[in-house]
């Protein structure tokens, strides 16, 4: 699970394709085309159970413990849900816009066996059928025409411990994740792991004065023998992230029944030149010299 700063809705970001399965090479196979010994790892042989180890392993996937600066790139969508009877089908879920987002992260490994985590954020919304990005968006749903936020984060920082995240918040905020052991939830398939944690969130919002809630769910896809593999600083994954929440604030609909749901998809990369260059030049236009902005001053 990311850091729980405030956001109006992203990423680790990140942040993903989570549902399907990363390619296995044919000479992982054994000669009798039995399961190689890697894809024999299960729970049994992972201390999946074991709060040290799950903190460990969502570093490793959600970023690089070597501490070198990496990107968490992510791209998804977002629909609006009105239930009810009286909508049409039609009526009852509409895409509303597409996001594409960016957490240059930078991770370690503490001796206490937390993560410790440096981070900034960012997050652009899309026409869905143009992908274009949005500086105003017609709200279907009131008729009016609203300016379109850049959502950015700041340079933040985030320790995730046995106990789950170490929030510092300037404003109430209570999570399912706080205060807890840190355990993910596990499932095998083959020599693949699919690694899920969900929360669910409120917090009182300053600006409307109105308390929020939100559900989130990650999920990381990875081969088990990677995670078997302490040698590595990172975990090749791909990664999905759907939430279901409130009217964001600039929609201007607080009180209104319904909800939105959303899901992101990607993966985490070492360079800026690996990028969609398209994004790459919407940072520039919007945010100039954040890609390349140190993360320690």
């Amino acid at each position: 699970m990311r850091m729980f700063s405030r956001r109006e809705g992203l990423l680790s970001l990140g942040a993903m394709s989570g549902l399907i399965a990363l390619p296995t090479n044919a000479n992982e196979k054994s000669a009798t085309g039995g399961l190689s010994p890697e894809a024999k790892l299960s729970a049994i042989e992972l201390p999946t159970r074991d709060p040290k180890f799950n903190v460990k392993t969502l570093g490793r996937l959600q970023g690089d413990l070597s501490g070198k600066t990496v990107y968490a790139y992510s791209h998804g969508r977002v629909y609006g849900l009105v239930p009810g009877k009286g909508p049409s089908l039609a009526e009852y879920g509409r895409l509303l816009y597409l996001v594409e987002g960016v957490s240059v992260r930078s991770s370690e490994l503490r001796k206490d066996g937390a993560i410790s985590e440096r981070t900034r954020n960012w997050l652009f919304y899309k026409n869905p059928e143009t992908g274009n990005y949005l500086s105003e968006f017609d709200n279907p749903y009131t008729g009016e025409k609203v300016p379109v936020p850049t959502f950015r984060g700041g340079i933040g920082g985030a320790v995730i411990g046995v106990r789950g995240p170490e929030v510092a918040a300037n404003f109430n905020m209570e999570s399912t994740v706080f205060d807890r052991p840190m355990l993910l939830d596990w499932q095998f398939m083959g020599d693949h792991a699919w690694i899920y944690r969900e929360a669910f969130t409120r917090w009182l919002e300053k600006s409307s004065g109105y308390h929020r809630t939100e559900m989130t769910l990650d999920c990381w896809v990875c081969k088990t023998s990677d995670i078997a593999n302490d040698g590595l600083t990172h975990i090749p994954n791909a990664c999905s992230w759907t939430s279901q929440t409130e009217w964001q604030s600039w929609l201007k609909m607080a009180g209104r029944p319904g909800a939105m749901l959303w899901r992101t998809d990607g993966t985490l990369l070492d360079s800026i030149e690996q990028l969609p260059p398209e994004f790459v030049k919407q940072c520039e236009r919007e945010l100039p010299g954040q890609l390349t902005a140190p993360l320690h001053g």
